[in-house]
């Protein structure tokens, strides 16, 4: 294992000393990165649209143990307005066995989305600070890792008003439509408004599965 760390080392040395006496390279000038957010009503995505130039590529953001590659990061600055859903969430990355090095690769190419899941928990719009690091590297050498930060605007979510437990009493079944077109459902004894736009069917396993987790 050292003499695997010391070839990659030796290698990285090779590629920067070969920059040194032609033209300098930066890391942002292989690779561009733009975030946005995704968003239904409480949960939502923090997404990381990255592109690199042809024939680079960066790590994948989740890496075998013991891996030797920097693995791609994509933090968020915490704070009272949302909570974290998992890390990083990303396809499929390339897989390739290097044979100098005896390394296992994993990356992507050309143009990947990552994305970071949140919950929003505040009613008032806010916005999430946040830092994209990466390595990118070539098939002949590797450019020192690269620190960016960006910040994107979530918009808060307004409280659900509850349905009260009696509303419907005389109902039969567990679903029900009002005067005003409005479909409500029955799950676990508590009715919910279904949203406009969404099956009956799928609603209630989405209530289902929400309950589930909350446990």
């Amino acid at each position: 294992m050292k003499i695997k760390r010391a070839l990659l080392l030796l290698l990285l040395l090779v590629g920067v000393t070969k920059v040194s006496y032609g033209q300098i390279e930066y890391p942002e000038d292989k690779v561009s990165w733009k975030f946005t957010v995704e968003q239904d009503v409480e949960d939502a995505y923090i997404v990381g649209t990255i592109t690199m130039v042809e024939h680079w590529h960066i790590y994948a953001a989740n890496l075998p143990e013991g891996a030797f590659s920097i693995a791609t990061e994509i933090n968020l600055t915490p704070n009272n307005n949302y909570k974290s859903i998992g890390g990083v969430r990303e396809p499929k990355p390339i897989f390739k066995h290097d044979e100098l090095a005896d390394e296992d690769l994993y990356y992507h190419s050309n143009t990947v989305v990552m994305r970071r899941k949140i919950k929003v928990l505040s009613e008032e719009d806010f916005t999430i600070k946040g830092s994209f690091m990466f390595q990118t590297c070539d098939d002949d050498h590797c450019l020192p890792p690269h620190t960016a930060e960006f910040t994107v605007k979530v918009k808060g979510v307004q409280p659900k008003e509850e349905v009260p437990e009696d509303l419907f009493a005389d109902a039969e079944g567990d679903e029900v439509t009002d005067d005003e077109g409005n479909v409500f459902v029955k799950v676990n004894g508590k009715w919910h408004e279904v949203p406009e736009g969404n099956s009956i069917e799928f609603y209630k396993k989405y209530i289902e599965l929400a309950g589930k987790n909350e446990k």
